[in-house]
């Protein structure tokens, strides 16, 4: 699902695609989450619009203490509590 910003229900911007192929990082250590990484190809084209679009990349490292922009799925605490 993309577009979400809820873990249930629908805001109606969501774009539902199954993924063709997944592409793990080479690197994944599944005890460390080391490299923790993963390309997905959908089946069908994604419409970019105001709810889905690309981030881009940093151009420099982000500051401690400063917001910045994330994309992901999963568990958002370790077991380290970080």
């Amino acid at each position: 699902r993309l577009g979400g910003r809820r873990p249930q229900g629908s805001g109606g911007h969501e774009q539902w695609r199954r993924s063709a192929k997944v592409f793990k990082h080479p690197r994944y250590n599944d005890t460390t989450k080391d490299s923790d990484l993963m390309l997905l190809k959908f089946h069908l084209p994604i419409q970019v619009n105001k709810e889905v679009k690309p981030l881009p990349l940093a151009t420099s490292c982000p500051i401690p203490g400063k917001s910045c922009q994330i994309s992901g799925w999963g568990s958002t605490t370790s077991p380290e509590g970080t």
